[in-house]
């Protein structure tokens, strides 16, 4: 990225375009813990999560396969599943 995207004290230099064309219901998507096992991005299941706190993590094409066939079947049109996702702040 040309200028860095910063949020709180952490700054992000690489980016990339999303385009979030369905969703699961909330609450009903794959559990990516239970995918973890199968998964060749995390060579040892049992440091996975450390993987995942990186700002962006390529997927091989197997990965990507597994995670869609589980993923795809549960899927809705935007506008259908996004108000489930929304709530609003606790306040203080």
């Amino acid at each position: 990225m040309d200028e860095p995207v910063v949020f709180g004290d952490r700054s992000f230099t690489e980016g990339c375009r999303l385009e979030v064309s369905g969703l699961a219901p909330f609450r009903d998507g794959p559990v990516l813990r239970d995918l973890v096992p199968r998964l060749s991005v995390f060579p040892d299941p049992a440091t996975w999560s450390v993987r995942m706190r990186r700002a962006s993590l390529t997927l091989p094409p197997e990965d990507a396969d597994l995670i869609c066939g589980e993923l795809e079947p549960l899927l809705c049109p935007y506008d259908e599943a996004a108000d489930a996702y929304r709530w609003e702040p606790v306040s203080a």
